[in-house]
């Protein structure tokens, strides 16, 4: 995969990411970057927020920089 992350991207791909929590009022565009690249999924969260989660392709991503 010839796909480079910044530092930010590869702990945020390592988990879970909420927008909408935190001070966080628009999308962040190294997610929507990284959505768009596959690693990351988008979906609706419990209370109006976003839940980003890393998908087979994100998980492979960071298992091989292990």
């Amino acid at each position: 995969m010839d796909i480079k992350l910044s530092k930010m991207q590869l702990i945020h791909l390592g988990n879970i990411c909420k927008k909408g929590w935190g001070g966080y009022s628009k999308p962040s565009d190294d997610l929507e970057e990284m959505v768009k690249n596959g690693l990351l999924e988008k979906t609706a969260g419990p209370f109006g927020d976003v839940v980003y989660r890393p998908t087979d392709a994100g998980r492979s991503y960071i298992n091989a920089l292990q």
